[in-house]
């Protein structure tokens, strides 16, 4: 049937063919490499430091204000905090027919409220979008023939992390496992004395 079609419209089988063809290009040529689409989560995080605190201090001075702050915003699915030595975690969920853009305003409206308030050792308030494209693409392992591990880091920190960074499309490097030299110096109190 397809074959007796064929021979009789050959023309018409032609620009099937050709249409064919230019959308593989069109749709070849507009195809992203993103392994993962554009989400946009409905989490928020606010990431507060304060220096030399408690986890009590942190508490009572930075995560109780922020989370009655964020109270006030509508559209909250729930909300979590978390407070250590020295910084305050708030988790906002929101709803998922949330604007995130408007609501990351609402957000910084409360924050700059509460900032007047606070010690001068509170740090400002970092506001962090939960975002599939903010995890790493690659993780890589290095090494490089004829170097110790010291002189390795060393090369990974002083140039190819600079050389990463100026490559086009890498919005940013960062490493692990890097290991230092120290120096302890530890003092005999009886050549002192």
């Amino acid at each position: 049937m397809l074959s007796k079609f064929s021979v009789k419209k050959p023309f018409t089988i032609l620009v099937a063919i050709v249409l064919v063809i230019i959308l593989g290009v069109v749709s070849f040529t507009r195809m992203t490499p993103d392994l993962l689409p554009s989400i946009e989560l409905p989490y928020v995080i606010i990431m507060t430091t304060y220096a030399g605190a408690t986890p009590e201090e942190v508490e009572e001075v930075v995560t109780k204000p922020i989370e009655q702050s964020m109270a006030t915003i509508s559209n909250i699915k729930s909300l979590r905090s978390v407070s250590q030595e020295n910084y305050s975690l708030v988790i906002l969920e929101f709803n998922d027919n949330v604007n995130m853009d408007s609501t990351k305003i609402d957000i910084r409206d409360g924050l700059n409220m509460l900032e007047g308030y606070w010690d001068d050792y509170v740090g400002t308030p970092y506001i962090l979008n939960i975002n599939p494209d903010i995890l790493p693409v690659t993780v890589a392992a290095v090494d490089r023939a004829g170097m110790s591990v010291m002189e390795l880091s060393t090369f990974i920190d002083e140039e190819l992390l600079y050389q990463l960074e100026g490559t086009e499309g890498v919005a940013s490097v960062s490493t692990s496992g890097m290991v230092m030299q120290t120096i302890n110096v530890v003092i005999s109190q009886s050549k002192i004395d």
